[in-house]
Order: C-alpha cells, then structure tokens, then sequence
C-alpha cells in the first residue's frame, strides 16, 4: 500500500504544479504588468501549505522575479555597502531588526553590524544568502 500512496502523492503534486503552469506559465517576464503579476503569485503561494509540485512552482517563479527585478529594478553600477545592502532586504520585505535577528540567530549582531560595530560571520552570512536568495558576497 505505501507505494500506491506514494504515487498519488507524486501525481498530486505534478497536477498542482501544471495547475500553476497553466495560470501562469514559468518564462521570463517582459514587463512590470507580468511582473507584478508574478510577485502576487508568490505572496498567494507564501501565505499557505503547499505540496511539493507547488513548491517547486514557487522555487522557480522566485528565481524568476529575482532575474526580472535584477534586470529591470536595479540601478546599473550601484555599489551598496553590507549594511545597506541588509537594510535594502529588511525593508524590501518589511522585517524589522528581532526578524532579521532570527534569520541569521542573533538580534544584537544585526544591530551591531548594521551599526558598523561587527561584521557577519559566514554562517550568518549563509543563512541570509539562503533565506534571500542573494549571494553571500553582498555582506562582505
């Protein structure tokens, strides 16, 4: 029996994941419209348990917004410093110092570092670059 569940559960998540492909194709964005589309998606999606196939959905629409918004949003030769880099993530997703601070495990080196007081370790620096799906560079 466990392997008929297994099936179903697989067959299940790619019919959830082609349900999402129908109502909005995975393919580069051409513009803002598209784009803002995408991104309700993505909060849609956030906000619930999904399975496994809309997971994989939402792995790859993220990806992406990320390329749209690093191609379109982005100013050409802006050079941010690490902390204005994490400031820049903090507001983009509306999360104050104690939310960040759980991301990374530690409230007081998210102020300290945003203060210029420490730098991240690599482990902090990690898990930002995991969680915001950026490269861990941006930090040093």
């Amino acid at each position: 029996m466990p392997i008929a569940i297994n099936r179903n559960a697989r067959r299940r998540a790619a019919d959830a994941y082609m349900e999402l492909i129908r109502k909005f194709p995975l393919r580069k964005l051409k513009n803002d419209d598209e784009h803002r589309q995408a991104v309700q998606i993505i909060e849609k999606l956030m906000g619930r348990t999904i399975d496994s196939g809309a997971s994989d959905y939402l792995d790859m629409l993220i990806l992406i917004v990320n390329k749209y918004e690093d191609e379109h949003h982005t100013r050409k030769g802006m050079h941010l410093t690490p902390q204005q880099a994490l400031r820049a993530i903090m507001n983009a997703n509306d999360m104050t110092q104690a939310q960040m601070g759980k991301v990374i495990g530690s409230e007081s080196v998210v102020s300290m570092f945003l203060k210029g007081e420490r730098e991240l370790s690599k482990n902090h620096m990690k898990a930002l670059a995991a969680r915001f799906r950026v490269d861990a560079a941006l930090f040093l």
